[in-house]
């Protein structure tokens, strides 16, 4: 990946997770329920340290022109061929329930990981880089596991109105 695509890639990056963590933020005070809260506040918290891993990428970027392993983050074994499919919209709207919030929250989170997740495996796939390609993986599994999280209790509520 050539050094301007490095930056565009980090810079979208970058506000993903921004976007993300304001999202949680704010998805975390229209809920009731307090176990979702908890776990709306956990994955803007995630949000937060995915943050700081790429503005620590971004400034390695500016001073020596490369990325530089990140101490915490271990190499995970992930596919990067395999999509993250959202829920279809059309059954937030046809499941209408007393957690409408909830599931509306729930099925935005979902597009915000997968966005995120499509961005890191794209990343990952195009950088020769060995502490790029580190981080990019390790951040699309870190964003494939808050999918999964927000997908199980997307299908909770909708079959036991139930936060797990």
């Amino acid at each position: 990946m050539a050094d301007d695509q490095v930056l565009r890639a980090l810079g979208r990056a970058l506000r993903l997770e921004q976007d993300g963590y304001t999202f949680y933020t704010q998805a975390a005070e229209r809920v009731r329920d307090s176990e979702s809260k908890q776990t709306l506040l956990s994955l803007a918290e995630d949000e937060k340290m995915h943050e700081a891993m790429i503005v620590r990428q971004l400034e390695a970027m500016s001073e020596d022109g490369d990325y530089v392993y990140l101490p915490h983050v271990e190499p995970v074994d992930i596919d990067l061929a395999a999509d993250i499919l959202p829920p279809d919209p059309e059954q937030v709207e046809e499941r209408v329930s007393e957690y409408t919030d909830e599931l509306q929250a729930l099925a935005a989170a979902m597009e915000i990981e997968v966005r995120s997740y499509d961005l890191y495996r794209q990343a990952a796939l195009e950088t020769e880089s060995e502490a790029g390609k580190q981080m990019y993986e390790w951040l699309a599994a870190a964003e494939m596991m808050h999918f999964d999280l927000l997908m199980s209790n997307y299908e909770a509520l909708n079959t036991r109105a139930k936060w797990v």
